[in-house]
């Protein structure tokens, strides 16, 4: 089962991976750093439209934040880097629809 923080941690982990600091990828994301520290603690919500470019960021894939017992969710929905660069530039109306499709998608 799936528990809350476990995604803050592991895009948490993925970070220290590529050796980048909490400050730096507050400067990628044009979040706060005190923002980073909250979502990556699992003390704020992270927002589904910046977690694909937050995967990027880091160096994963949404299976891999997700982990093994969620990965078959998005076994088929492949999000490399280009993708989520061009899902960032989709006005956030295009976004919010293709995330609550993909949500939809999973609640079978």
């Amino acid at each position: 089962m799936f528990e809350p923080g476990t995604l803050g941690k592991r895009l948490r982990e993925a970070r220290k991976r590529e050796r980048m600091t909490g400050a730096q990828l507050s400067q990628r994301l044009g979040l706060a750093p005190s923002q980073i520290s909250r979502m990556e603690t699992g003390a704020q919500r992270i927002p589904a439209e910046l977690l694909p470019v937050w995967c990027e960021a880091v160096g994963i894939t949404l299976a891999e934040v997700y982990g093994v017992e969620l990965r078959h969710h998005f076994a088929q929905i492949p999000f490399p880097p280009l993708l989520a660069r061009l899902y960032v530039q989709l006005p956030l109306e295009f976004r919010r629809h293709i995330h609550r499709a993909i949500e939809s998608s999973y609640q079978l």
